[in-house]
């Protein structure tokens, strides 16, 4: 079960497909090969089977969300120097003992090899002619460090009613077969109960024997060609040569290495689980307690204004989508209405010690952090049609950042909120504006179209 785990981590599986669908099925012409199969029968044996232990094939990728970001190459600060953010190809293998994946696209050539016997992780970059090694010290934490749930709980039953609960956020059909990489497939299809998102929907072809994903395509409403197409275009499920994830930088690479202290890491993912052993199953009384210290996550936009140190801009004389709760993000997590860490009170209600677990980075980066306070987010709308309007203080560091972003404005494009000059990303399938307005920066950002994004944005003050 570990390889397999480690295969579809791999493959940029439908993992985003599994937690947010809901219930439908789709019979198969009689003409298909495969057997039909309900949606939640489909996703339980995508969870339960286990007989792969190694993959590799050739692959292929569309990314249309950018356009043309051929003018952008000399910018070191944008996404163009990865392969994959236009067309390419490569090829990949993944097993117990690694991954490597070689990619060739506009923005260049890249090598990504993952040795776990020697817990060292290589990239390449054939335009820059440099890689970054990553390197765990010590013992990598353990595999079942912390409590995960059982494949053999993922029944369809229990699926189902998972589906159920989710339901209002998109639905999951089978919908018909294909052929992909020469294997006979489901089209597992999830689509946006949201009437006012710009994603279409998403589909992943799953091998109709081995139960793995072999391609993913992302569509935007109302669009006949997917946005995004990942897949495989040869696959195979022999073994693999443990000398194919072995990496020698090429001669002339300049090399800048990092090290991942692993006694740490296993360390830390001790104590979860000595914690988790210790505490046993939640009483009922804890479970209630911790559900309501969550909900008092969720704030008002009174409440949320309360706990940040700047005057809290909000979409005003707004309607199209109705306001629905906000977050107060500081150094240590969030924060609920009186101002307490989230973590600090699921602590304190089930006894484990939730604040030291969950903490990012050393004491001093984490002062450091503190500096800049606490960050807001508001929601508006449901699902896919959620509008998220961040805002935070604006730093040097930040300062900086959005001037570089501005610079490339003839790429990405602008647009004005209030008399602010703004950044604005679009895609097909949504994108995000960026402004300043007194002391702080806002980001306005979501799966929808544009034009209601620019509006939403207009908004704001």
């Amino acid at each position: 079960m570990r390889s397999r785990a480690l295969i579809l981590a791999s493959l940029v599986a439908v993992a985003a497909v599994i937690l947010v669908v809901g219930v439908a099925v789709a019979g198969a012409g009689q003409s298909d090969p495969l057997p039909d199969i309900a949606a939640p029968d489909l996703l339980s044996k995508m969870a339960q089977a286990d007989g792969v232990t190694a993959v590799s094939g050739d692959i292929s990728w569309h990314n249309g969300l950018f356009g043309d970001l051929s003018a952008a190459s000399g910018m070191a600060h944008l996404p163009a120097q990865s392969p994959l953010t236009s067309d390419g190809s490569g090829r990949i293998w993944v097993s117990d003992a690694g991954a490597r994946v070689e990619s060739q696209g506009s923005g260049g050539d890249q090598v990504v090899v993952v040795n776990k016997a020697e817990r060292t992780a290589w990239v390449y970059d054939d335009a820059q002619n440099a890689v970054k090694k990553v390197v765990v010290t010590g013992e990598a934490p353990a595999e079942t460090a912390s409590p995960a749930p059982s494949a053999s709980m993922m029944t369809p039953e229990a699926i189902t009613l998972y589906l159920q609960q989710v339901a209002r956020f998109a639905t999951v059909e089978v919908a018909g077969q294909t052929k992909v990489a020469g294997r006979d497939a489901y089209q597992l299809r999830m689509t946006p109960v949201a009437t006012d998102t710009a994603l279409g929907y998403v589909q992943a072809a799953v091998d109709g024997e081995t139960m793995l994903p072999l391609q993913l395509e992302v569509y935007a409403k109302g669009g006949t060609q997917p946005v995004l197409k990942f897949g495989f275009a040869t696959v195979s499920y022999d073994s693999i040569d443990t000398a194919t994830f072995a990496f020698t930088p090429p001669a002339g690479a300049k090399v800048t290495a990092k090290t991942v202290d692993g006694d740490a890491l296993k360390a830390k993912a001790e104590k979860m689980q000595q914690s988790h052993s210790a505490q046993g199953e939640p009483t009922k009384g804890q479970k209630a307690a911790a559900q309501q210290a969550v909900q008092g996550a969720l704030l008002t936009r009174g409440e949320v204004a309360e706990l940040v140190p700047y005057e809290l801009a909000y979409a005003r004389d707004y309607t199209a989508r109705p306001y629905q709760w906000g977050y107060v993000l500081s150094p240590a997590g969030p924060l609920t209405g009186s101002g307490a860490p989230l973590m600090q009170t699921l602590g304190a209600v089930t006894g484990m010690d939730l604040e030291a677990l969950t903490s990012v980075g050393s004491p001093s980066e984490r002062a450091g952090s503190a500096a800049t306070g606490p960050s807001s987010v508001l929601l508006y709308g449901q699902g896919f049609g959620t509008i998220v309007l961040a805002q935070t203080q604006t730093t040097p560091d930040l300062a900086k950042q959005l001037k570089q972003l501005q610079q490339t404005s003839q790429i990405l494009g602008t647009t004005t909120v209030g008399t602010a000059k703004a950044t604005q990303v679009g895609t097909p399938l949504g994108g995000i504006v960026v402004w300043q307005q007194g002391g702080t920066t806002l980001v306005a950002g979501g799966m929808v179209p544009m034009s209601d994004l620019e509006a939403f944005a207009s908004s704001v003050r």
